[in-house]
């Protein structure tokens, strides 16, 4: 007994700073770089194909046709990394180089009980792009499908089922801004894209990336920006994360969590996001918002 008393010491040690750290990780701000270069090997095969990309390309040294700054998930009830830090990161990326657009990924609240607050922050962000003079774009998350005209409220422009065409100010070149909504987690709809009359390339913003597997192949977009995994949230072991706790999200049981993917010839880019959902945990997935580079081609 003698012997195993400090190696239980040692244990409820490491088990005291891995709770500990678990509370610490959400006030963490990361804030990333991902580069997305449109693929000229479009494949519209209904079979899922992924391959995982660096998030900086060494194929993208010129300078991206579109620089957007993305976030998603805010979950705003327990969102450490508060609005005025946000706004900050959107100001210094926008004095590095010209910003085409602020765009958020879904979800502002997980209770609608903390609508306000919610609306409060995202608000808070809207307020910083009119200063700037930056577009603010949206989509609902799967949350936001229980908030009363949530991007009203919100001070986002709205992209549920609409497409919005914009022009890069530094390359003078077009795309297309396409959206799609979320249905909620409880009797899903998985919607299709809006219709699209342009050539442009097409980007993408859907909350929850298995969207992609349900989209009719012929209309697959250039690019897609999601989030709504939260990069697990909590890592485990053997990814129990998604194999056991999260086994119906399919695009991360097939490898696609974190990042920059290729899938079938789209790039896409998939964010931790910025809060925690029903538990206010994160364990090696810290928050994030990403300054997002599309190259045209």
């Amino acid at each position: 007994m003698d012997k195993l008393y400090p190696v239980l010491l040692v244990l409820a040690a490491l088990i005291l700073l891995y709770i500990l750290w678990c509370f610490v990780e959400p006030f963490f701000l990361d804030m990333d770089e991902a580069a997305l270069k449109k693929s000229s090997n479009k494949d519209n095969n209904k079979n899922i194909k992924i391959k995982k990309l660096p998030m900086k390309s060494k194929d993208t040294k010129e300078a991206p046709d579109f620089c957007f700054f993305f976030f998603s998930d805010v979950h705003a009830e327990w969102c450490p990394v508060n609005a005025r830090r946000l706004c900050d990161a959107i100001r210094k990326s926008h004095a590095a180089g010209h910003l085409d657009a602020v765009i958020f990924g879904g979800d502002i609240i997980t209770s609608p009980s903390k609508a306000e607050t919610g609306y409060k922050y995202i608000n808070t962000v809207s307020a910083c792009c009119k200063e700037l003079g930056i577009p603010f774009y949206g989509i609902s998350g799967n949350h936001d499908v229980r908030l009363t005209d949530a991007p009203g409220n919100a001070g986002f422009t709205a992209l549920d089922n609409k497409t919005i065409t914009i022009t890069s100010e530094s390359s003078g070149k077009s795309a297309v801004l396409a959206g799609i909504p979320d249905s909620g987690k409880h009797n899903r709809v998985w919607y299709q894209m809006p219709p699209i009359d342009s050539q442009d390339p097409v980007i993408l913003i859907v909350h929850d990336p298995d969207a992609f597997i349900h989209l009719d192949p012929s209309s697959r977009p250039d690019f897609m920006l999601s989030g709504h995994l939260h990069g697990g949230q909590m890592k485990f072991p053997f990814k129990i994360e998604f194999t056991v706790l999260r086994k119906t999200d399919k695009l991360p049981n097939m490898g696609a969590v974190q990042g920059t993917y290729d899938i079938n010839g789209t790039q896409v880019f998939i964010s931790r996001g910025l809060g925690c959902g029903i538990l206010p945990f994160r364990f090696l997935s810290v928050p994030e918002a990403t300054l997002t580079k599309i190259h045209l081609k």
